[in-house]
């Protein structure tokens, strides 16, 4: 019993020294090359190590040349078995003005090992209270938008393109 209890003490203490010095920055940037032949760039941004995480802040996110949104800091956290990525503080350019709100205060993305094929993302900002799921296998993205009151008054006509639930949600859903 003592040797089992020793064993898993012992695993344990590996996993927590390789997560915490594994090469965290490396990862970022190699991510960074993997979106940019679709065109996304992110620029500007400070890269900061944090034993078990990464923080990211200051960041400004080009889509085709385009200045897209403004980022005020990503907190990634990547275990074995829950990987957890918090973005804050996002101010989307100018040109989306006409579609929606331009400030979201947080979102949060979330992936388990419980689930593997689902990407779960929930936030709220000027646009109301969202949350979305991404289904790896089918590519089926589901939106659940719950409407702030700015949305619901100003931006009618971006709500007419979603499907309204009897709860009073607006759902998207696309396979990608």
């Amino acid at each position: 019993m003592v040797s089992v209890a020793r064993l898993l003490a012992y695993s344990l203490f590996f996993v927590l020294v390789l997560m915490y010095l594994m090469p965290k920055s490396s990862i970022y940037y190699f991510f960074e090359r993997q979106i940019k032949p679709y065109a996304i760039v992110i620029n500007n941004e400070n890269v900061k190590d944090r034993g078990l995480g990464l923080k990211v802040t200051d960041a400004t996110v080009f889509i085709k040349s385009i200045d897209s949104a403004q980022i005020g800091s990503i907190e990634v956290d990547l275990f074995a078995l829950f990987n957890a990525i918090d973005i804050k503080d996002v101010t989307l350019s100018s040109v989306a003005a006409a579609v929606m709100p331009l400030h979201i205060q947080e979102v949060h993305i979330r992936h388990s090992i419980l689930n593997p094929l689902q990407i779960t993302v929930y936030g709220e900002g000027e646009i109301g209270v969202f949350h979305a799921s991404f289904n790896l296998l089918d590519r089926l993205l589901n939106v659940n938008l719950k409407p702030s009151e700015t949305m619901l008054k100003e931006y009618k006509s971006t709500l007419t393109n979603l499907k309204r639930s009897e709860k009073g949600e607006y759902i998207y859903e696309k396979t990608i």
